[in-house]
């Protein structure tokens, strides 16, 4: 195996700890982080850890094929999410969103309100997909920042 990375995609800051090898860890989003082999072993048996990779929190690199934790989907990180979102495209966005994990429809949903999106098309698709009103959500952002 190579080097190691952990990734945080999501808009969250993410905890790592393994307490039996004095590890802690907070990973701002989109900081990498370098694991040694046996650090990585040990995330590997970690249910919360495993819920982080498959919730499309975390990307785990440098792993061997065989040795890569399963993810039935491709990531998409809130980089690419902001792209989205900030030049309207509307195609890619309709093609993520009805597969996306629960990172990433989080990063949907702060990322739309945060930038204000009242595009109809993307109102509607994340509604369906992420059960939130997100003129009303900016709405009420702005009623709280007026106070």
């Amino acid at each position: 195996m190579g080097k190691i990375t952990i990734k945080n995609v999501s808009t969250s800051n993410v905890w790592l700890s393994l307490p039996n090898l004095n590890f802690s860890r907070e990973l701002a989003p989109q900081r990498v982080l370098p694991v040694t082999e046996e650090q990585y072993e040990e995330f590997n048996y970690d249910v919360g850890f495993n819920a982080l990779v498959s919730g499309h929190y975390l990307v785990v690199n440098g792993l061997e094929d065989d040795a890569q934790p399963a993810q039935e989907e491709s990531v998409t990180d809130s980089v690419e999410i902001a792209r989205m979102l900030d030049e309207l495209d509307i195609p890619a966005f309709a093609k993520f969103i009805p597969t996306a994990k629960t990172a990433e429809r989080e990063a949907v949903v702060r990322l739309a309100v945060d930038k204000g999106i009242t595009n109809q098309t993307f109102v509607t698709l994340i509604n369906k997909y992420c059960d939130v009103d997100i003129i009303n959500a900016i709405s009420i952002k702005h009623q709280a920042e007026e106070k």
